[in-house]
C-alpha cells in the first residue's frame, strides 16, 4: 500500500507542472520591450503582423510652423519716398520704409505726425495697417491698426481721410477669397475718433471689379477713384455725404493707375500716376475740376534697374515739403 501512494504522488506532480496556466511570468529574454510613448503613460499600439506595406502620414504642417513665404503679391513688395520742394522735381530718400507692404495711402495727422495707411502682408491674410512718423516720413512705427465688426475676410487697399470733426474714415476693398475676380466688389467705411481703432461702417459702393479706392473732398463733393478690373479703367463715383456713392463714368486717364490727388494753393488740383504696362516712371496731370485731366511734362519719378514703382502718394507736410510714399516691387520678373 506504501508503494502505491510512493508512485502516485510522483505522477500527481508532474501532472500540476505540465498543467500550469500558458500566461505565467517567464524568464526575460533578449528581445527589447515595447516602445513606450514619452508623451503618455500607455503603450503604443501593436504592429500589424502582415506583410503589407502601411500607408505613409501626410505632411501636414505641424503647430506653429512657419509657412513659406509667398512668391509674389504684397509680400515682396516694400514702400519707399522721396522728397520735393515744388512737387515736379523729386529725390529719392533712398530707404525702405515698411516691409512686406503695399498699396500706401497717408495723411498729415492735426499733430503734424505722418500716417501711413497699407495692405500688410507680413501676417496671412494680408489685410490693412497703419504706421506714423513724428520725424517727417524718415522712420515709422507700426501702430496696429484693426477693424471692429468686419464683414469680410480682408480690408486690403485702404484709403483714408480726415473729417471736418476730427474723425478718421476709413475706405477699403472688402475682399473674401480671391481678390482679382470681375464680379460685384465691395468697398466699404470704417470710422475712427484716433485713426487707429475703427468700426465698420457698411458699404458704401459696388461696382464689378473694383479695388484700390482713392477718395477725396473736392471742396464740393466726396469722389472715389477706384479701379475695376471688368471695365480695364479707373471709374469715378461721387457722394456728397460720403457714405453712398454713385457711378459717375470712367476717369479719362487710359492706362495710368491713379491716386487721390492733391489740392493746390491756387485751387487746381494735380495728380500723381504710373504707366500701368511699364510701371517704371511716375508722371502727373493737372486739373480745375478733378474731372478732366491734363498731363504736364516730365517724368517726376524714374524706378530704379530692375524694379517697378506704383502707386505714388503725395502729401504736403507743415514745413511746406513735399512727401511721396510709393510702392516698390523690387524683382518683378521673378
Amino acid at each position: 500500500m506504501k508503494k502505491i501512494l510512493f508512485l502516485v504522488l510522483p505522477i500527481i506532480f508532474l501532472v500540476a507542472c505540465n498543467s500550469a496556466p500558458t500566461n505565467a511570468p517567464s524568464t526575460p529574454s533578449a528581445q527589447t520591450a515595447p516602445a513606450i510613448s514619452a508623451d503618455a503613460a500607455t503603450p503604443l499600439p501593436k504592429q500589424k503582423t502582415d506583410a503589407s506595406p502601411q500607408p505613409k502620414p501626410k505632411d501636414n504642417p505641424a503647430p506653429n510652423q512657419t509657412l513659406a513665404a509667398p512668391q509674389g503679391g504684397p509680400y515682396t513688395h516694400h514702400i519707399e519716398s522721396a522728397t520735393s520742394s515744388d512737387g515736379l522735381n523729386w529725390s529719392r530718400d533712398n530707404r525702405v520704409l515698411i516691409e512686406h507692404a503695399s498699396v500706401p495711402t497717408v495723411i498729415v495727422t492735426p499733430a503734424g505726425n505722418v500716417r501711413l495707411y497699407y495692405v500688410d502682408a507680413n501676417n496671412r491674410p494680408e489685410n490693412v495697417n497703419c504706421a506714423e512718423s513724428s520725424d517727417g516720413g524718415k522712420s515709422f512705427q507700426v501702430l496696429n491698426c484693426a477693424i471692429t465688426n468686419l464683414t469680410s475676410q480682408k480690408a486690403v487697399d485702404p484709403s483714408i481721410v480726415l473729417l471736418s470733426d476730427g474723425r478718421y474714415r476709413l475706405y477699403y476693398y472688402a475682399a473674401t477669397g480671391n481678390t482679382d475676380t470681375h464680379e460685384s466688389h465691395f468697398i466699404r467705411s470704417a470710422i475712427s475718433a484716433d485713426g487707429i481703432r475703427f468700426t465698420e461702417e457698411g458699404t458704401v459702393f459696388t461696382y464689378n471689379g473694383l479695388v484700390d479706392p482713392d477718395v477725396f473732398w473736392t471742396g464740393k463733393q466726396w469722389l472715389m477713384y477706384v479701379f475695376s478690373l471688368t471695365d480695364h479703367a479707373t471709374v469715378i463715383a461721387k457722394s456728397d455725404d460720403g457714405l453712398k456713392f454713385e457711378y459717375v463714368g470712367p476717369l479719362g486717364l487710359k492706362d495710368w493707375g491713379t491716386v487721390a490727388p492733391i489740392k493746390l494753393e491756387d485751387g487746381r488740383f494735380r495728380v500723381y500716376a504710373f504707366n500701368q504696362r511699364t510701371q517704371i516712371a511716375f508722371n502727373s496731370f493737372i486739373s480745375s475740376d478733378a474731372i478732366n485731366w491734363t498731363q504736364e511734362s516730365g517724368d517726376r519719378l524714374t524706378a530704379q534697374a530692375g524694379t517697378q514703382i506704383t502707386d505714388p502718394f503725395v502729401v504736403r507736410l507743415r514745413d511746406g515739403t513735399w512727401k511721396m510714399f510709393y510702392k516698390v516691387d523690387p524683382n518683378p520678373k521673378r
